[in-house]
């Protein structure tokens, strides 16, 4: 920021002229280049780069071996993840086979994720939510809209049953059975 000299109002470092009285500012190459705008800009401009990278960095897995806070907030961080990919690719006009196997690779993953003895319930309860997900999508691209109702209620109930188990397991730990 700069004083003005004849109103003595504060302005940015980047104006030329006093908003207030029109006096010009004597130029100063050192004040002049790095305004408070431009430095809010870039400030934000790298923050921005910084978030879609750490969005983009893929999920580290649960340990198995321990029941912990850390193992509990990443199997949360891939239930979220997935089903914000699910419901994304649900939500459009036209499902395609690419879209479907997108699902069912989803699915797969979740089969695959090694989690530890106190959320293998919750990881049962999300395999059987992406599984109903993916069966109402195909139903779905086929136009059997009434008939993928009760998947998406099936898939309802799974959700349901899986936030239920990720509540219990919160509410013991870090000594979880």
């Amino acid at each position: 920021m700069k004083r003005c000299e004849v109103c003595h109002q504060l302005t940015d470092n980047g104006d030329q002229r006093c908003p207030r009285c029109g006096s010009p500012f004597p130029y100063n190459p050192r004040l002049s280049l790095f305004s408070e705008t431009r430095i809010f800009l870039i400030l934000l401009v790298l923050g921005l780069v910084a978030w879609r990278v750490y969005e983009s960095l893929p999920l580290l897995p649960p340990d198995p071996a321990v029941c912990s806070q850390t193992s509990f907030n990443r199997f949360k961080k891939i239930v979220v993840r997935a089903h914000t990919d699910a419901t994304n690719i649900l939500a459009e006009n036209y499902i395609s086979s690419a879209n479907l196997s997108k699902i069912m690779t989803l699915k797969r993953e979740a089969e695959a994720l090694p989690v530890p003895a106190c959320l293998e319930a919750a990881k049962e309860d999300f395999v059987a939510y992406m599984e109903a997900l993916y069966y109402s999508a195909v139903l779905s691209a086929w136009n059997g809209y009434e008939s993928a109702t009760l998947y998406v209620e099936s898939a309802a109930n799974y959700l349901n049953a899986l936030n239920a188990h990720l509540d219990e397991v919160k509410a013991c730990l870090p000594d979880c059975p």
